[in-house]
């Protein structure tokens, strides 16, 4: 009988839950969604079906807490993402950096160093959103995350170590199996070779699928990202901000998730203007409860009118705002969940980036923050 040494266990580990993952594909949670406007989704076809998906629409659980992500067992990703070249990283190296906690220093244990970068700077900043393509590389703090080669969420580049994202796209996944793209616009051009990284720690809040509170992560690379113009790091909101409920902020979502409830994933980036409501007014306007919105949430849309929100596949992207000072962007949400897409009565849910600032940067300070007065 062949025996493998007691130091091989890591890679024994991983390969057998890929084994159980194939065997239980059924089993797999609900995936994440996209910007969705009452616009034909003319230039973005994706060429799968995924009529099958439950998205967010799709009520889980008597909360009626509906995911924005994809669920990748049922999700036949078209057949550009399928061909692209998977790892480029080796992807054994990868597993035994996800098992190995001595690795790297502790991000609790360092201080935070700062990189000769601007955050939150847009590219083409002369663009109007709301519902529309974005240009190319103009979000480059987006990035696209694959389990098994399978697009189903999204999440952002805060430092050139860590992407912030939802916890529920994390959340009973193989996190080392995850993949993270970066400087992409066209998921499914294969003549593109974006930047990848895997994931080797997941970071999570208290999060339950009961009812959606505290719905953040953070995922940490195996490797540094480099910053470039393609490539830029979203700003996180200033300290003095942390109290700030945003009401009124005219605040944008991105993504490649489906443009109506039962769709396709985009295959181009979209974006969507949806103004932050205060919690209170949330309530008071649409059909969501006192218990369903809690402080960790907000409410971003159009209460009565609807049209324009994210979607499923859009879960753990950015919500962001334009800071009025320095023109720069920062973000203040993330996509979370909601009751279908675009409906009147039921606006976008997304988590409070600024209730979570000091656990963000406890847990990411072996991450390069880019230094806000270069």
């Amino acid at each position: 009988m062949m025996m493998l040494h007691l130091r091989h266990w890591p890679l024994v580990l991983a390969m057998a839950s890929c084994l159980l993952f194939t065997a239980a594909t059924s089993a797999t949670p609900a995936t994440p969604a996209t910007p969705a406007t009452s616009a034909p989704p003319a230039t973005s076809t994706a060429t799968s079906s995924l009529s099958s998906i439950p998205g967010k629409y799709q009520a889980l659980g008597a909360a009626h807490h509906q995911a924005k992500k994809l669920k990748i067992g049922d999700v036949n990703a078209s057949s550009s993402d399928a061909n692209k070249p998977v790892f480029r990283q080796n992807p054994i190296k990868n597993w035994f950096g996800a098992f190995n906690r001595n690795n790297s220093p502790a991000a609790q244990n360092q201080t935070s160093p700062t990189c000769s970068c601007r955050c939150g700077e847009r590219n083409d900043e002369s663009r109007i959103v709301g519902g529309t393509t974005t240009g190319v590389s103009e979000y480059p703090w987006m990035a696209r995350l694959s389990y098994f080669n399978r697009f189903y969420c999204g999440g952002t580049l805060i430092n050139d170590r860590y992407v912030l994202t939802a916890a529920h796209c994390v959340k009973g996944f193989m996190w080392f199996m995850i993949k993270v793209t970066f400087g992409e616009h066209d998921r499914c051009n294969d003549k593109e070779r974006p930047e990848t990284r895997f994931v080797l720690r997941a970071f999570s809040q208290k999060f339950s699928f009961s009812n959606f509170d505290n719905d953040i992560a953070l995922l940490r690379l195996n490797d540094r990202v480099p910053i470039t113009s393609f490539i830029r790091p979203i700003c996180l909101p200033r300290v003095e901000q942390r109290q700030d409920l945003f009401v009124g902020t005219k605040a944008i979502a991105t993504g490649w998730g489906t443009l109506k409830e039962d769709g396709k994933p985009s295959c181009l980036l979209q974006e969507v203007e949806v103004p932050v409501l205060d919690n209170d007014e949330c309530v008071a306007q649409t059909n969501y409860t006192q218990k369903m919105i809690t402080k960790n949430m907000m409410c971003s849309g159009y209460p009565g009118v609807g049209g324009r929100d994210s979607c499923q596949g859009d879960s753990g992207g950015p919500l962001v705002r334009l800071r009025p000072d320095d023109k720069r962007f920062e973000q203040i949400g993330i996509v979370s969940w909601g009751n279908g897409c675009a409906r009147p009565n039921y606006p976008g849910v997304y988590t409070r980036v600024t209730k979570y600032l000091d656990w963000i940067v406890e847990n990411s300070r072996d991450g390069c923050f880019c230094d806000e007065d270069y």
